[in-house]
């Protein structure tokens, strides 16, 4: 899978940029890119409030390493999915060194107030997917999260994961296919 380097003109493009710069840049990419990323965050994620701080965690990372965005290299929007594909593997190779513990089943702390019916039914329907999606091979999930979950064009997500379109389409194809399956299962 192809990498972008930064390379010489990185250096040169952004030697120099005060802090205050860098930081209105973030927060323009944010309101461009934000809810993007917090999708596909939040497609691979177990709750909202992890997919929040992980999208947080990407506009941090882009404002440290700021410089190392190469603004002739085209739209930040593949470098920005980059560093949410890293944070969220960073986030799950943490999650298996230290296991969680749901408020949910710490009763004290868990509301008992009952949902609309259409909320439960909802809420099971996405479980079941989300459940089915969890059965698939990372590279399925990954395809899958980033054109579902994100609404990216399969070109940009393709772009992301180092595909030509044709095999970012191929494999879109093929996950969803074994999505399907496992569907019709349950």
């Amino acid at each position: 899978m192809p990498v972008h380097t930064p390379g010489p003109s990185v250096a040169k493009s952004y030697v120099g940029v005060a802090p205050e710069a860098a930081a209105a840049a973030c927060r323009r990419w944010y309101q461009a890119y934000g809810e993007p990323l917090y999708n596909y965050l939040r497609f691979h994620v177990a709750s909202p409030d992890i997919a929040e701080d992980l999208t947080a965690e990407v506009f941090l990372r882009a404002l440290r390493k700021f410089d190392r965005f190469d603004p002739s290299a085209g739209s930040p929007r593949p470098w920005l999915f980059r560093i949410a594909h890293n944070a969220l593997r960073d986030h799950q190779r943490q999650a298996k060194r230290r296991p969680t513990l749901s408020l949910g089943s710490m009763r004290d702390l868990r509301c008992e107030a009952p949902s609309p019916e259409e909320r439960l039914l909802w809420e099971e329907e996405v479980a079941g997917v989300l459940a089915a999606v969890a059965e698939l091979p990372p590279k399925d999930r990954e395809i899958i999260g980033l054109c579902y979950g994100s609404e990216l064009p399969i070109s940009e997500a393709g772009e992301i994961l180092g595909l030509r379109d044709s095999a970012a389409r191929t494999r879109l194809w093929r996950a969803l296919a074994r999505l399907r399956k496992l569907l019709a299962h349950e």
